[in-house]
């Protein structure tokens, strides 16, 4: 069985990185929704969370992902530029989406 607590964990690790790299964009669009997504993480993580709050998270984190208009859709460029710090974006949102489906994902 999954240890379900060590997995909201990375989630929230993961989260604090992401949200780190995207206040690097005054303008970015998406930062409001992965702190909401990490204050309910941190939320969880300080009472005894059962399957049904985590995947409501998960849900939450990976409902973005996918599909036009969406958070895998955004470009952290001003000016022509890629934003200074910006250059593990893509790493940090894949292992968010990755930190999520496993806090959601039940081995049998």
């Amino acid at each position: 069985m999954p240890d379900r607590r060590a997995q909201l964990e990375t989630l929230r690790a993961d989260l604090r990185a992401l949200v780190a790299i995207l206040r690097l964009d005054a303008d970015c669009p998406w930062t409001r929704h992965f702190e909401s997504c990490l204050s309910r993480a941190d939320l969880l993580a300080n009472e005894t969370s059962d399957q049904q709050a985590l995947d409501a998270l998960s849900g939450s984190v990976m409902h973005v992902f996918g599909g036009m208009g969406s958070f895998n859709d955004y470009a952290p460029w001003h000016n022509g530029q890629l934003i200074r710090g910006m250059e593990t974006i893509d790493a940090a949102s894949g292992a968010v989406y990755d930190a999520a489906l496993e806090l959601r994902r039940i081995d049998v």
